[in-house]
């Protein structure tokens, strides 16, 4: 019998796809399965709470990769890798803050009270506990902390090396080989002591986000 070689190669072609590009969803487990960008904005000023003391605005943008640890009944359980690159806006607004404690900037109130704008580059590390809802929705919780570098010295933060730490809820919402994702959470900056001032930053993000499943 002669076979039609151009079918055959199509049949080949088709049988390779159905078999690995549509890989069912629910087989990830042990692999890197996702990859996203988050973009998003964060404040000190919020409606949960404030700080009269400093003004300090940023925007972040976020490299997602997913890796899904096991599949649960009630949840699946997911490491996440997070480099991120924020641009900063930060400015002392009150000098009582700076003066009443004597704190160690004390002779430069006026240099700490004028506008900054800088960088960050973090590196965070996070576990996802994750809730599917029918077939292409899930709602998360997010927990995550890295190191990073702060390119500026404000009164609440000399520049150098910092930690990120964060709390998100988020949804995520799969069309076909695409998701969309958003979240609100918690994050706060500081430096873990390594340096004499340590307040650090705490603000309330929202972000959001596309991506693409990798297998």
């Amino acid at each position: 019998m002669k076979y039609n070689k151009p079918l055959l190669f199509i049949a080949i072609l088709f049988s390779f796809y159905n078999s690995f590009g549509q890989k069912n969803k629910s087989n990830y487990q042990g692999e890197f399965y996702k990859l996203g960008f988050n973009y998003g904005f964060g404040s000190v000023d919020n409606p949960i709470f404030t700080d009269d003391d400093y003004f300090y605005d940023f925007q972040l943008r976020k490299i997602e990769i997913y890796y899904k640890i096991k599949e649960g009944i009630l949840y699946d359980l997911e490491f996440i890798f997070q480099p991120e690159y924020n641009t900063v806006k930060h400015q002392l607004t009150s000098d009582r803050y700076i003066v009443s404690v004597n704190h160690p900037l004390i002779d430069r109130v006026e240099e700490m009270k004028t506008l900054k704008k800088f960088h960050e580059y973090i590196m965070n590390f996070g576990m996802i506990a994750r809730k599917k809802i029918g077939h292409s929705s899930s709602l998360y919780f997010l927990a995550s902390i890295g190191p990073g570098y702060f390119e500026k010295t404000s009164e609440r933060m000399e520049k150098g090396i910092g930690f990120s730490d964060n709390l998100a809820i988020g949804f995520s919402y799969d069309i076909n080989r695409f998701f969309l994702d958003s979240r609100i959470g918690y994050r706060h900056v500081s430096n873990a002591n390594i340096n004499q001032v340590n307040d650090g930053y705490d603000s309330l993000v929202l972000d959001i986000g596309i991506g693409f499943y990798l297998l």
